[in-house]
């Protein structure tokens, strides 16, 4: 048994932050525990490693839904870091904050204090963005965020094909604005990724007397005290470190930083959730909290791609080989050159029709063509256009099950498309990446490859859709943040799990609706209020 003021499950996109912040109190003793290991793989630090994450089994926890029946019935691959930093060290490393009325609207659904006036100061505080400081964006905080040192020439066509047909250039998606099409600013350091495990747990910070940082390992149950009574209290948790069971204990605080699957998991593994989803697979009961694992929700993305006879993209061919053989000398010798590409260069954020008030589908742009997550890798060179519908009506939930070996696992329920208007937003993005694909420049010495010319009415488009459409990772919501009287929320505004003392959650599975973008830099956020608000209970 080990005993720390603070324990905090999961060294993620929040964790790492949440650790760092509460760690700068010398008297405070902080835990840290990771189910993954240390960061210490290659191709989480070069940026183009992004187009081997998905074949890293040691580092992701290679998710896979149930059965989705909008999706003929397939099951999604679903990868989430499982290593130092999260998601943060696998994932495309856009940059993006969403936008105001995302937070406005999160107030007014009953998270008091999670307005934009109220979160802009946390986005300012994390961040370290290389155009400086002002009213919009922070300077000197732990989280590099920077303009990409390595263009590929197709990604400038992408965006000169879409102005030619009307969609305003945009510098900045986190501006006042996020309508337009641009070029993403990214996690990096001098051109290699900046996870919130490279940027909030530097050598000085592990270096902390006071935090104790653990991989491999793997949080298995939250230990409470009192479970029979109203006064229930949690007390540390139960732990597989490294094939050794142990008991982390709290004496302050336990915070669920484990993510949108993993931290309703563990309140479900717990006993604590909804009493159908706990009976089904015998679980005692510790608290009956019904919105434990509901609310799920993810950005559900399709592509299209194009093939080139030219070699401009990051391609598989004889001359590509050939063209980029110096890129490890590059990269090695001063950080420069192909390999600091994060791939998902442009995108742009478009509305699915004239009278939304807000751009309802986000587009990411890739000068490659990666098919099925990048498990597949086509030879030969060309580009590829994602597109997704950023405020999904649909809503998921996550539940148990028992794998072969009887243990219990996270099963997701997604339900991708179970609200009809989900489709209209990719529809219209199909309709709009076709276009600008086949505009000048982009369109020179190109051909559609997947899906083809086959595919033109809107039934086609949505057939394509409902077989090939997949997660652009963004699970968010399964443990949401509301007010005191809203009995779909398990967190108050405050973070504290309802009905528990002793016990927040801080991670994307509190947002109680998605925002409109990438969700690491929102949950950055989470994780830097979490740290404030316990903080100053402190004082």
């Amino acid at each position: 048994m080990s005993s720390f003021d603070v324990v905090i499950v999961g060294a993620g996109s929040a964790g790492c932050v949440l650790a760092s912040r509460i760690s700068e109190n010398p008297d405070i003793s902080v835990c840290l525990l990771e189910a993954g290991p240390a960061d210490n793989h290659p191709a989480i630090h070069i940026p183009f490693g992004l187009a081997l994450m998905s074949e890293l089994k040691s580092i992701n926890w290679h998710l896979e839904t149930a059965k989705e029946s909008q999706l003929n019935n397939r099951k999604l691959y679903w990868p989430r870091g499982k290593t130092l930093g999260g998601s943060s060290s696998i994932n495309a490393m856009c940059y993006i904050r969403g936008d105001a009325d995302n937070y406005n609207e999160w107030e007014a659904l009953g998270a008091k204090g999670w307005g934009f006036k109220d979160v802009l100061p946390y986005f300012r505080k994390s961040e370290n963005n290389t155009r400086g400081i002002s009213k919009l964006h922070g300077s000197g905080g732990p989280q590099d965020v920077s303009d990409l040192k390595h263009i590929n020439p197709l990604t400038r066509e992408f965006i000169s094909a879409a102005t030619r047909i009307g969609t305003p250039e945009n510098p900045d998606f986190n501006g006042i604005s996020q309508e337009g099409v641009g070029i993403y600013q990214v996690t990096h350091q001098n051109g290699s990724r900046c996870s919130t495990a490279k940027g909030f747990l530097s050598k000085s910070v592990k270096a902390r007397e006071n935090l104790t940082i653990l991989t491999q390992a793997n949080a298995k149950a939250i230990i409470f005290e009192n479970t029979n009574t109203k006064n229930k209290r949690a007390e540390g948790v139960v732990v597989d470190h490294k094939g050794k069971r142990k008991h982390i204990m709290a004496s302050k605080h336990v915070y669920l930083c484990a993510g949108a699957i993993h931290s309703p998991n563990l309140l479900l593994n717990s006993g604590v959730g909804p009493k159908d989803v706990l009976d089904e697979v015998g679980i005692e009961h510790t608290l009956n909290l019904d919105g434990v694992g509901k609310n799920l929700q993810d950005h559900l993305d399709a592509t299209i791609l194009y093939r080139q006879s030219r070699s401009d993209s990051y391609g598989l061919s004889a001359k590509a080989i050939l063209k980029n053989a110096l890129a490890p000398y590059q990269y090695w010798r001063n950080r420069s050159g192909m390999l600091t590409s994060n791939i998902a260069e442009g995108g742009a954020f478009i509305k699915s029709s004239s009278d939304k008030r807000l751009p309802d589908i986000q587009v990411h742009f890739l000068p490659a063509l990666l098919v099925d997550h990048g498990r597949s890798k086509p030879w030969g060179h060309g580009f590829t256009i994602h597109f997704c519908n950023l405020y999904p009506k649909s809503r998921g939930q996550i539940r148990l099950k028992r794998d072969n070996q009887g243990i219990l696992q996270p099963s997701i329920h997604a339900n991708y498309l179970h609200q009809e208007e989900d489709l209209q937003p990719l529809i219209a993005g199909f309709k709009w990446a076709r276009q600008v694909a086949r505009t000048q420049p982009l369109a020179r010495q190109s051909w559609e490859f997947i899906p083809g010319d086959i595919v033109q009415t809107d039934e086609e488009i949505e057939e394509y859709l409902r077989e090939n459409a997949e997660t652009v990772y963004h699970p968010a919501g399964t443990c949401k943040m509301g007010a005191k009287d809203d009995h779909t929320a398990v967190v108050n505004p405050d973070l504290t799990l309802k009905g528990i003392e002793n016990i927040s959650i801080a991670d994307a599975s509190v947002m109680p609706k998605l925002i409109g973008g990438n969700t690491n830099a929102p949950t950055i956020m989470i994780a830097e209020k979490a740290a404030d608000i316990f903080n100053k209970r402190q004082k």
